[in-house]
């Protein structure tokens, strides 16, 4: 029984002190609690985690993540530059989906993890066909690891929407440059069919071979007594030969189309076909080079030799009519 007023006095600061350890020691574990939780907001086309002090919001209509915290580390740099000045403390950070990369990493403390963002908008970029851009990194340190347990989940979802974004970027960036490709494609022939217009040719994959042969005859001004002709599987003109008795010779080859003569010509066995060098019209004694052809690929031996041997005897004969010695070599 308590007597003495002081005796009464010194239970109640006990009782207090009792009570407000408990009371203190629930407010700890309730606040230990709170630093751990975590949840997961949906709503419209933004996908958010929120944990204490800071949250990662995944914007899918302008396909960027917003990366907010309290305490965290921000760099950025230019593909093509030096980094610019690190943000510590309070950050916002707006990033890039495509490309983006998230790493958990042990901490430097115990129970705890370091969750960083590796960000770059150079592929989105190239889809545009532009050139540039710049990397960023976000780390945020000393976070406790059941939360980044559950961000890891989290960053599991976001891994996926970001892939599926790669991979449309991917697609886009491949048909542009094939619908580039096909424009260069057109352009060319355009260019090639102006070209062959203005010289009254047309190109040799656009007319039959008849109608081919007929208008190399007709620019070239003579009809051969002997000629052979060369196709693809698509029945286009690999190679052609058109000779005359008198030396004059018209010669297909590499898209490449000349009339001319057997004078000071060379001719030469190459592998299966025949090599055949011709003057053209920019030929002279300081600048003797030979526009060469190779045709006949696809005849027999004796055909191409019978051939070899009635333009040697055809060149020599225009070497005798001009007063110089036959060759006896190529």
């Amino acid at each position: 029984m308590l007597t003495h007023p002081f005796e009464f006095n010194l239970a109640w600061l006990v009782a207090g002190l009792a009570v407000a350890s408990v009371v203190a020691w629930f407010g700890w574990i309730e606040y230990q609690a709170h630093l751990l939780k975590t949840r997961v907001e949906q709503a419209g086309g933004v996908l958010r985690f929120v944990a204490h002090g800071w949250s990662v919001e995944a914007q899918r209509s302008a396909n960027q993540v917003l990366v907010q915290s309290r305490h965290g580390h921000y760099s950025r740099q230019p593909v093509d530059g030096d980094a610019g000045p690190a943000q510590e403390g309070h950050i916002t950070a707006q990033l890039p989906a495509p490309g983006l990369r998230i790493d958990i990493l042990p901490g430097k403390s115990a129970g705890h993890c370091i969750v960083e963002f590796h960000a770059s908008d150079e592929l989105t970029f190239a889809a545009q066909g532009k050139k540039g851009g710049e990397s960023a990194v976000v780390r945020l340190d000393r976070v406790p690891e059941p939360v980044a347990a559950s961000f890891g989940q989290f960053a599991s979802q976001l891994r996926l929407w970001v892939e599926k974004l790669e991979k449309r970027l991917t697609i886009q960036r491949e048909a542009e440059a094939a619908e580039k490709a096909a424009q260069e494609a057109a352009q060319a022939k355009a260019a090639a069919a102006a070209a062959a217009a203005a010289t009254g040719e047309a190109s040799t994959e656009e007319l039959t071979p008849d109608v081919q042969v007929a208008r190399w005859r007709k620019a070239a001004g003579f009809a051969g007594t002997s000629s052979e002709i060369g196709l693809n599987d698509k029945g286009g003109i690999l190679w052609y030969i058109d000779l005359d008795p008198t030396g004059r010779i018209t010669l297909h080859a590499n898209n490449r189309t000349i009339h001319t003569t057997l004078a000071g010509a060379s001719i030469a066995s190459l592998g299966g076909e025949l090599e055949v060098g011709v003057r053209d019209d920019y030929w002279s004694e300081d600048e003797p080079e030979l526009r060469t052809f190779r045709i006949l690929k696809g005849l027999p031996p004796d055909e191409r030799r019978a051939w070899k041997e009635r333009m040697e005897i055809l060149r020599d004969n225009l070497r005798q009519a001009a007063g110089i010695p036959a060759q006896t070599g190529r």
